[in-house]
């Protein structure tokens, strides 16, 4: 008996459809990164772009490193198993470009656009990306900061807070829950 993945068609139209882009979100462990490996050797293999001008995005460190691991061993077997000397040296090529990839979290992926262009963005060309626990303290000194400054120049506010049923402590709970979103720092 074989096992016929539900999704077999979308897989793919990753791996296969070339001259489109994918956006691919889907649970833990369904696949993605084997997805996204395929479509990047694909990508490789056909000639249709050069790995230097592949991005391949994720949201954490931990899948991105995994990502990048599993696409180096995939490009070095393709490499020794391709019989067509023009794929085969596509193939090389991308692996002379391995350390210079674009995979990677989303927040070092902005990173690197903006050391690229500081100027451009306005940024300080020495910024650093903030670790999740600095971002936290950061989050709660501006969250203080906002209560004072609230509570002195527009307490009508936590008034109504209050009347909806919402606590100061609530508010700052959920500003400090919401998911990172890319924070620099000027060094």
């Amino acid at each position: 008996m074989t096992n016929v993945l539900s999704d077999r068609v979308a897989r793919e139209k990753i791996r296969h459809e070339l001259d489109k882009n994918f956006l691919v979100e889907a649970g833990a462990g369904s696949g993605k990164t084997t997805s996204m490996v395929g479509r990047m050797l694909e990508l490789i293999r056909e000639g249709k772009t050069s790995f230097s001008h592949i991005a391949a995005i994720t949201f954490t460190k931990k899948a991105a490193a995994e990502l990048s691991q599993r696409f180096q061993t995939a490009l070095e077997k393709a490499y020794k198993e391709e019989a067509d000397e023009v794929k085969k040296e596509r193939f090389k090529k991308a692996l002379g470009e391995l350390e210079n990839s674009h995979i990677g979290t989303i927040h070092s992926f902005c990173g690197r656009l903006l050391r690229e262009r500081p100027v451009e963005a306005g940024v300080d060309p020495s910024f650093t990306e903030l670790e999740e626990v600095d971002e936290r303290v950061l989050k709660e000194k501006a969250w203080e900061e906002f209560i004072a400054h609230t509570q002195i120049n527009e307490p009508q506010e936590l008034i109504e807070l209050a009347k909806a049923g919402i606590s100061p402590q609530d508010a700052k709970n959920i500003f400090v829950a919401l998911p990172h979103l890319p924070i620099w720092s000027a060094a």
